[in-house]
């Protein structure tokens, strides 16, 4: 699925990126913070928050507790289609989830999170 764990890093970073929390994924792994809060199934983080952390973890370890149906009704459209376009990179493969990467990290740098 993935290339590498460093591969699989940015893609948590990016979709935590979303809800303004990518400074929960460094390069290589989860910071401190992002196990705190999986602890606390999310602490203090509103619903829209807690599922986007919640997906990067199920990604990274499989221990993030999220269903579809948290999906789709707790996040909104922009980041439907951000992780719906994951999912047809990951289905074609690494060289489409560095695709996918690159086109969510430069919109992401644009300040559209």
């Amino acid at each position: 699925m993935f290339r590498s764990d460093a591969q699989l890093a940015r893609v948590c970073r990016a979709i935590c990126g979303r809800a303004r929390l990518g400074r929960l994924w460094t390069p290589a792994a989860p910071t401190d913070e992002a196990m705190a809060l999986l602890e606390s199934d999310g602490g203090p983080l509103s619903s829209g928050e807690r599922i986007v952390v919640l997906i990067a973890w199920s990604l990274w370890n499989g221990q993030g507790q999220v269903t579809v149906a948290d999906v789709l009704h707790r996040l909104d459209g922009r980041t439907l289609v951000m992780l719906g376009k994951l999912l047809l990179a990951v289905a074609s493969g690494g060289s489409a989830i560095d695709a996918w990467l690159a086109e969510t990290e430069d919109w992401l740098q644009r300040g559209h999170a």
